[in-house]
């Protein structure tokens, strides 16, 4: 339970898969980046392993699995095969026409960019990594011109020009493609440098518990007339009755507040996983 004298103190907004979390800054003892866990078998499955803070063991709780969500690293690591296989699917391509150039028949995968499946992936994809929205950016232009390829090559060997129609999918494969996998590569090079969880420290007495979080966004007031209970229908999910919701007061968002009690009650079964996996 969220007291009167808890709701005078700054909140700690933390981050998880883009939506905004809090607890009181009253119960976090200190903010450091996830250092080594060691992994305890048996645990639950929101309870990741321990850390050795300055000579401390501490259980650290994986916030997402409490959540229902994948962990972390889970969704980075099929991030970064997805971005490995839609790699692979632009070289596939270009072979396949290439082969259909020279083998004089029709070729049959996706010509518009934003159908094959790098394409209907990167325009939905959302990201809150800096880095990789600088990155990713830069392969529309030459994603787009190695779809072209497939018109105007087809359209050169049709006349009778397949020498040409060869040369222009071997100049796509040097320069377009090999732009692409190039920043597929910085791409899966930037999630694996930007993975740096953080681990907030909570303390209740001398019991100390820490949970991870994707990262700490600011330290802040919300006045207790912008907190309300969580709505009935929610209150039975996974520690539902030891929440509330806020209102950021400068933004409007809308903040899960997580009570003391949250962390530190008797583990309650977790929800399903869901995958966050993209097509």
């Amino acid at each position: 339970m969220i007291t009167t004298q808890q709701k005078k103190l700054p909140f700690v907004i933390f981050q998880i898969k883009r939506g905004l979390y809090a607890v009181g800054s009253e119960n976090v003892r200190e903010i450091v980046v996830v250092p080594q866990v060691t992994f305890v078998p048996n645990s639950p499955p929101e309870v990741r392993g321990v850390i050795n803070l300055r000579g401390k063991i501490i259980e650290l709780m994986d916030l997402r699995v409490k959540l229902g969500l994948l962990p972390l690293k889970a969704e980075v690591d099929a991030l970064i095969q997805l971005l490995r296989d839609r790699e692979q699917d632009h070289r596939d391509w270009l072979s396949e026409l290439e082969a259909c150039v020279r083998e004089r028949r029709p070729f049959a995968k996706a010509r518009d960019p934003h159908k094959c499946a790098f394409g209907l992936w990167y325009d939905q994809f959302q990201t809150e990594d800096r880095l990789l929205r600088m990155t990713l950016p830069g392969m529309d232009a030459p994603h787009k011109a190695i779809h072209a390829t497939a018109d105007a090559a087809l359209s050169r060997a049709a006349s009778g020009d397949v020498d040409g129609a060869l040369e222009l999918i071997s100049e796509r494969r040097s320069l377009e493609l090999g732009a692409l996998i190039k920043l597929f590569d910085r791409s899966r090079r930037t999630l694996l440098a930007g993975n740096r969880e953080v681990a907030v420290v909570l303390s209740r007495g001398a019991e100390l518990l820490a949970f991870s979080a994707d990262f700490v966004e600011a330290a802040e007031h919300i006045p207790e007339d912008r907190i309300e209970p969580m709505p009935p229908m929610l209150t039975n999910f996974n520690g539902g009755r030891h929440c509330r919701m806020g209102k950021r007061p400068r933004t409007n968002q809308t903040i899960l507040l997580l009570s003391h009690e949250f962390f530190f009650n008797p583990v309650e079964s977790s929800p399903p996983r869901r995958s966050c996996a993209a097509p």
